[in-house]
């Protein structure tokens, strides 16, 4: 039986790969993700959106041009439209065969070897209560994986936790995915508190920018985690590191372990 990686407490500072090992391989391809468990990363942050016939994929951007050969918004393509496409050679000519996978093949590829961050974006968002909404077939792949104490469901769209929670509550078959509010700046400590509370977010996910030994402190104190995106430069690594971060999400997770390894020798 497949034992499943879980999120689980650690003495140090997660490494959590951003969209794989994204320094050295094309972003959200399958190469990338294997890339970040061989370096021994903690969890693989990705990003998901839907398709024109509602099948959610492993793509940042909401179009195709900067990632692969197509052209135009990632939601105006069908699946095997999108299956066409090369996904690597922008990166370089040893990727072309990488294609842009589909969550369901990307959980099943890494399924059992780490845990996930799946960031949902926010154009995908739809206030209709649709039944194949993005947030609900992401929880249902979770249930079919058996993979909710591994899953770590992130946006900065926080409508979708509601719908999460209440979809979990209507078919409860097990404990719901943790949560993590995405924000690129805050007006202060006390509505980052509020945010965690309403949402009732396992971790907060801010622009390192923004993050201060402050912000740290008071999270922690309340019981949540910060995981602050998105950082490759050595000097802020350990500077993050020292004030005492729960986990730092970078395009660099080797560089990041090393540096890790060396603070807590």
């Amino acid at each position: 039986m497949l034992k499943i990686k879980t999120i689980e407490h650690k003495n140090r500072p997660w490494i959590i790969a951003h969209r794989g090992y994204r320094g050295a391989y094309p972003e959200n391809t399958i190469s990338a993700f294997k890339a970040a468990i061989e370096v021994k990363a903690d969890m693989i942050e990705l990003d998901v959106c839907l398709t024109k016939d509602r099948v959610p994929v492993v793509i940042h951007d909401s179009t195709l041009e900067r990632t692969t050969d197509g052209k135009g918004f990632v939601s105006e393509h069908f699946l095997s439209e999108l299956k066409e496409l090369d996904a690597g050679s922008w990166f370089g000519s040893e990727f072309k065969c990488e294609t842009i996978p589909t969550l369901e093949e990307t959980l099943h590829q890494i399924r059992g070897m780490i845990a996930v961050n799946i960031e949902i974006k926010p154009e995908s968002f739809e206030s209709l209560g649709r039944s194949d909404a993005i947030e609900l077939q992401i929880c249902k792949l979770v249930e079919r994986f058996d993979m909710s104490d591994s899953v770590l469901i992130s946006s900065f769209e926080h409508s979708f936790f509601s719908s999460i929670r209440s979809f979990y509550r209507k078919y409860k078959k097990s404990n719901p995915p943790r949560i993590a509010p995405i924000q690129d700046f805050f007006n202060s400590e006390e509505t980052v508190i509020d945010l965690c509370e309403r949402e009732k977010a396992y971790s907060y996910h801010p622009n390192e920018s923004f993050v201060t030994a402050s912000i740290i402190d008071k999270l922690k104190a309340c019981g949540y985690r910060i995981f602050p995106y998105t950082v490759n430069d050595e000097e802020r690594m350990l500077n993050l590191i020292q004030m005492g971060v729960n986990g730092i999400i970078s395009d660099e997770p080797e560089k990041l372990r090393k540096i890790i390894q060396k603070f807590y020798k």
